[in-house]
């Protein structure tokens, strides 16, 4: 497999992340108030498909690097999944006891909040492990 540069990943996960944020503020007005059911599920799946292209990414970098970068890149997938797993899980049960009052909407944010908690998990294993955390 062809080895993803870092300044090209950098650069496509960057365009496509802003790209799911303006998807998400210029789709989801109309999408919320079309009448027809297909035209909704339309305009949710157009806005979910710069996190398609973003996952595809990340694969294609964990399976272009060497035996070292595999493995932080998977420690630090494994250790933003729980950040954001146990947030969401404290995030619910304040909800349950109304703690807090948060509206589904906010389910749109996990997939940043992962890629986020991801890039400083990686951060701090790649920083931990001797490296200046400029390496893919």
């Amino acid at each position: 497999m062809k080895r993803l540069a870092e300044k090209r990943y950098r650069a496509w996960a960057l365009g496509l992340m802003v790209l799911y944020v303006v998807l998400v503020f210029v789709l989801l007005p109309p999408a919320r108030h079309a009448e027809n059911v297909a035209a909704r599920a339309a305009l949710a799946l157009a806005m979910v498909s710069p996190v398609i292209g973003v996952i595809w990414l990340m694969l294609w970098r964990v399976m272009s690097s060497d035996e070292l970068q595999q493995r932080l890149h998977l420690m630090a997938l494994s250790a933003a999944t729980g950040i954001v797993a146990t947030v969401s899980l404290l995030a619910g049960f304040l909800q349950t006891v109304h703690v807090i009052a948060v509206d589904g909407d906010i389910l749109i944010w996990v997939f940043p909040a992962l890629c986020m908690a991801y890039g400083l998990s990686r951060l701090a294993l790649v920083r931990h492990f001797g490296g200046s955390g400029c390496e893919s």
